[in-house]
């Protein structure tokens, strides 16, 4: 981290007083290809921003507590618009709001959005967000998409975008691997005995048990964990009907997830695969360290290219139920071409998560 030198300190607080004394600065949108150091330069501003009244959260998280809040709202209010107290609140505790991975999938999610950020805005809020996007290309082709072009007009008008895009993923250049791999293949017995052998060294030989998470309402069963250290199947976390929620509620619990039988991934598994996704993002954000057991090799594991004509079908017989015009097929939401941007994004946070300085200490 850079020295905090006084006169720059004493620029940036005289630049983040309070919206009430001086005209509020432009927010900051700052985009680019993955592993290029966006989420590293957020996090050095975000640390030396020398005001009490700051937030840094992941993007899926902050929608969750969105939701939460507005659903809180509703049913304990009687608000007409829960957005206005919800602005309310958000700008009392944060004049500055920090997320990474700015990125929108949502129909839900988008009108939300194109209403929070115009109140969050009117109430002197400042936006610092990194995107693998550019403002423009956010929701692209999505839904109701020309609802959401007003939010991406405020984004513009509202936010200096830069682009941080130096052409090389950092994540991947060489560094020190763990004493132990972490990402192990192909599924075989031999990789099988890896697998317990690090599950024994992390758990110190404890026995391993069930544990049930409750949160919001509902309950998330992980079938073996012991130590902080939790063992889960690909099929139990990513084949089944789970959520950011329960990713970033199991990263709260456990410093070391244990991730086997991670199969090789087609477009026909799509749905897998944002799982599996989100499940990196959290484990990332939250700094954990993954073991991991798979078909192929990290570069292997996910084929965009294979599976599409089966995914173009299936995404035709929908919108005919939804009587959505066919043109809509072309979309990224619906062709996989956003699952294959993100993927990319994923094996770069992979790559990163094997060296020797992200991996649990008891494996050095």
């Amino acid at each position: 981290m850079a020295p905090k030198q006084p006169g720059l300190v004493n620029s940036i607080s005289r630049l983040f007083v309070a919206p009430s004394n001086r005209a509020v600065p432009k927010s900051l949108y700052v985009y680019g290809n993955v592993g290029t150091g966006k989420t590293m330069v957020m996090d050095l501003f975000y640390d030396t921003l020398p005001i009490d009244r700051k937030r840094r959260v992941h993007f899926h998280a902050f929608m969750l507590d969105v939701h939460a809040r507005i659903h809180r709202i509703k049913t304990t209010t009687a608000a007409s618009d829960p957005i206005l107290p919800l602005a309310d609140d958000i700008a009392k505790e944060s004049y500055v709001l920090c997320f990474d991975e700015f990125q929108v999938t949502d129909i839900a999610d988008a009108m939300i959005l194109r209403h929070l950020f115009t109140e969050l805005f009117d109430r002197g809020v400042v936006l610092v967000t990194t995107s693998n996007r550019h403002p423009s290309e956010l929701y692209k082709n999505g839904i109701q998409r020309q609802s959401f072009v007003p939010c991406i007009d405020l984004l513009m008008k509202k936010c200096h975008v830069l682009s941080l895009d130096s052409g090389t993923d950092y994540r991947k250049i060489d560094r020190e691997r763990s004493q132990h791999p972490v990402f192990l293949h192909p599924l075989n017995a031999a990789t099988r005995q890896s697998i317990n052998q690090l599950t024994d060294k992390l758990t110190h030989h404890q026995p391993l048990t069930p544990k049930t998470l409750r949160f919001l309402g509902r309950e998330l069963i992980i079938p073996e964990q012991a130590n902080g250290v939790a063992r889960v199947t690909f099929k139990d976390v990513c084949a089944n009907a789970l959520s950011a929620a329960d990713y970033l509620e199991m990263v709260k619990h456990f410093h070391t997830i244990i991730l086997t039988n991670i199969p090789r991934m087609t477009m026909k598994h799509r749905a897998e695969a944002r799982r599996f996704i989100t499940l990196i993002d959290a484990m990332y954000e939250a700094k954990v360290t993954l073991i991991a057991s798979a078909e192929n090799s990290i570069m292997d594991i996910f084929n965009a290219d294979e599976g599409q004509d089966a995914i173009a079908d299936q995404m035709r017989l929908m919108m005919d139920e939804l009587q959505v015009d066919v043109s809509e097929v072309s979309s990224p939401l619906f062709t996989g071409q956003e699952e294959a941007f993100a993927f990319q994004r994923a094996l770069s946070r992979l790559i990163q998560m094997q060296s020797k300085d992200w991996v649990n200490k008891d494996l050095q």
